[in-house]
């Protein structure tokens, strides 16, 4: 019974966090974390987490590297989406 008690709160949590997550700030293809120097895909779930003053946003993956910014190595900037 612990173990369901647990196993529930844990899942409260977690749906509060994700209910609580902001939107990225910028409309762009790539985001940006200042603090990191790390860039994502809009979509990629490090953004959401992302505090609002650290986002940067980029046009480009080329625009993103030249600015000294890493690709997330979670969403892959680098590569094309599949299709």
């Amino acid at each position: 019974m612990k173990k369901f008690f647990a196993a529930i709160v844990a899942l409260v949590v977690l749906m509060t966090a994700v209910a609580l997550a902001a939107p990225p700030k910028y409309d762009t293809p790539y985001i940006g974390n200042s603090y990191r120097k790390t860039f994502h895909k809009r979509d990629c779930p490090s953004v959401i987490q992302m505090n609002h003053e650290n986002q940067v946003p980029f046009k480009s993956v080329e625009e993103a590297l030249n600015a000294g910014y890493s690709p997330c190595g979670n969403c892959k900037p680098w590569t094309p989406p599949r299709r």
